[in-house]
C-alpha cells in the first residue's frame, strides 16, 4: 500500500504492531509498579500482567502468520545494504522475543507447583500442559528475565534506527508504520 509515495505496511500489520507495542509497554509498567509493593499486594498487578502477556502471545502469533502471508513494503533503495540486513535481523529478533517472552512467563507460572492456573482476566483459566516442577518454572523465570532484557536492547535499536532514518537520513520510515 502506498500513500503519497510512501510504501506502507497493511492496515492489519499496522494495527497489530501498535496494539502489541501498547500492551508490551503496559505490561512493563504493571511489572515495575508491582515491584514497588509488598509481595502480598503484587497479585493485583501480576494477574493483569499475566493476562496481557497471554494476549501479547496470541496477537504475536497472529502477527507472525499475517507477516508470513503478506509481504512487507520494500525498504527505500537509498538504504545501505548492511542497514537493510540489520533491519531484517532486528525484525526477526522482535518476532522471536514477542513470542518467547510471554511463553516463558506462562511456563514459569504454569510449572510452579504452588501456583494456581493462570486466570485470563477472570474469564477462564489457562495453563500449559506441563507437569508442575520448580526446575521447569525456574527455567521459565530465567528465560523470561533474560529475554526481557534483550527486548529492551532491541527495542532501543529499533526506535533509534527509525528516528535516525526519519530525521537524519530524511527517509519516511515512521510513515510506513504510522496509523493513517
Amino acid at each position: 500500500m502506498s500513500i503519497t509515495g510512501v510504501s506502507r505496511y497493511s492496515k492489519t500489520a499496522i494495527a497489530l504492531h501498535w496494539v502489541i507495542a501498547i500492551l508490551i509497554v503496559t505490561n512493563y509498567a504493571l511489572y515495575f509498579v508491582a515491584e514497588t509493593y509488598p509481595e502480598s499486594q503484587r497479585d493485583a498487578f501480576m494477574g493483569p500482567h499475566m493476562s496481557i502477556g497471554i494476549s501479547i502471545l496470541g496477537l504475536s502469533l497472529i502477527r507472525l502468520f499475517w507477516r508470513l502471508g503478506h509481504k512487507p513494503p520494500a525498504l527505500p533503495s537509498e538504504l545501505a545494504g548492511w542497514q537493510a540486513l540489520l533491519s531484517k535481523a532486528v525484525h526477526f529478533i522482535f518476532y522471536f522475543l514477542i513470542i518467547a517472552i510471554p511463553f516463558t512467563g506462562w511456563l514459569m507460572v504454569s510449572a510452579y507447583p504452588e501456583a494456581p492456573p493462570v486466570s485470563y482476566f477472570g474469564l477462564f483459566e489457562i495453563d500449559l500442559p506441563f507437569g508442575k516442577s520448580k526446575a521447569l518454572s525456574g527455567i521459565g523465570h530465567e528465560g523470561h528475565e533474560i529475554l526481557t532484557y534483550a527486548l529492551y536492547g532491541i527495542l532501543a535499536l529499533h526506535v533509534i534506527g527509525a528516528l535516525k532514518h526519519q530525521f537524519a537520513d530524511k527517509m519516511p520510515f515512521i510513515q510506513r508504520m504510522w496509523p493513517s
